[in-house]
């Protein structure tokens, strides 16, 4: 009886080990045209970001072309993605040229989690009517800007005039995350450690398993890390709490990044200097933005570190500087920092909701 049942455990094994090789042996040849046959199916899931996030082999990653996707996940509910077929977060179904009138430059404060239309991007074009590129994606930052304008202008597109929205969580992600290579191609601190070559191997080449494993781990964490909807004041992640830090605490050294401060700020402005000269180059006009996160107006001020930062490097490079720190400010001082925060931020999250991108869209439209 005990052999039986060895010799079942061993055969049903022996059929998964089986199983699985053909699964993979179907994925690394046809996992690719699999994945694009069910992309319509695919797009109607909460999963369908794993497929329009994608890598970039220059400058890291980047937005999905032509991408129509109704159920892109929000801070309140959902919002409809689509790309052009740049990848250029834009209007849905559009095919343009190479040609811009004015790049919007930025992280996800750029790309915005709403419907194009209600974006400060897509409301300053419509007041506008001119050619407006997007190149904004989340989690970019000054040395991703300026790969990626090296990498676009190498591909022979034109534009006359790039605003670059520079985030308070940019010096996080440079400190922490980015390398700019000689070439100006952009890699990852610390590859090795994070076995990015194997991973990649995987996500390249067997993408249907790669795929399958996102979902279980997004599942798992939708369950698992549901944030409170209701909340006196808001409550943001630690992470999130850490990337913002830099501008109001005086230590140079602070846990979670892996640089001092001002190594940094150098290293920025030293990227933010090659993109300028870059733009001088192509004739291309630089003006450059900042604004606050909610932690900004309620632990600094309006005349931050990170304000004197970028005014500073401004000066005899950009055609404009753009402070949006006072606006938020002022507000804060006719009511409070709560109120401020209701009428223009997403609740529980920094990023500015539709009416701080309407009031972002109105200076911009005057200013430009």
């Amino acid at each position: 009886m005990f052999k039986r049942i060895l010799n079942f455990l061993k055969a049903t094994l022996v059929l998964f080990f089986l199983t699985f090789l053909l699964t993979l042996f179907i994925d690394f040849f046809f996992g690719k045209s699999i994945l694009a046959k069910l992309d319509p199916y695919l797009s109607k899931t909460d999963f369908y970001g794993r497929l329009i996030r994608i890598d970039h082999r220059f400058y890291h990653h980047t937005l999905r072309e032509n991408v129509h996707y109704k159920k892109s996940p929000s801070f309140y509910g959902s919002y409809t993605l689509c790309t052009d077929n740049f990848g250029f977060k834009y209007k849905c179904n559009q095919r343009r040229d190479k040609e811009f009138d004015v790049a919007f430059m930025g992280d996800s404060f750029v790309e915005v989690a709403l419907d194009y239309e209600k974006t400060f991007v897509g409301l300053y074009e419509k007041n506008k009517k001119i050619s407006v590129a997007n190149l904004g994606v989340t989690s970019y930052a000054p040395n991703i800007y300026l790969s990626k304008m090296k990498y676009l202008l190498d591909k022979n597109f034109k534009f006359k005039h790039v605003i670059v929205f520079v985030d308070i969580s940019d010096l996080y992600d440079d400190n922490t995350f980015y390398k700019l290579n000689n070439d100006l191609s952009v890699s990852e601190k610390n590859a090795k450690k994070k076995r990015l070559k194997s991973r990649k191997f995987l996500r390249y080449n067997f993408p249907l398993t790669n795929y399958y494993f996102y979902v279980i781990k997004m599942n798992r964490r939708l369950n698992n890390e549901v944030p409170p909807s209701k909340s006196l004041t808001p409550i943001f992640t630690e992470k999130a709490a850490l990337k913002a830090k830099w501008t109001y605490q005086k230590d140079d050294v602070i846990k979670g990044y892996k640089d001092p401060i001002s190594k940094t700020q150098n290293e920025m402005i030293n990227a933010m200097t090659q993109f300028h000269e870059l733009l001088a180059k192509n004739n291309i006009k630089m003006s450059l933005a900042v604004y606050p996160w909610p932690q900004q107006i309620q632990f600094d001020v309006a005349n931050s570190k990170h304000v004197k930062m970028w005014r500073e490097f401004c000066k005899q490079k950009c055609f404009k500087f753009i402070d949006f720190f006072p606006f938020f400010f002022d507000e804060k001082e006719k009511s409070s920092f709560l109120e401020v925060y209701k009428k223009y931020y997403f609740w529980n999250d920094v990023h500015f909701n539709a009416e701080g991108n309407r009031i972002i869209a109105e200076r911009l439209i005057k200013e430009f």
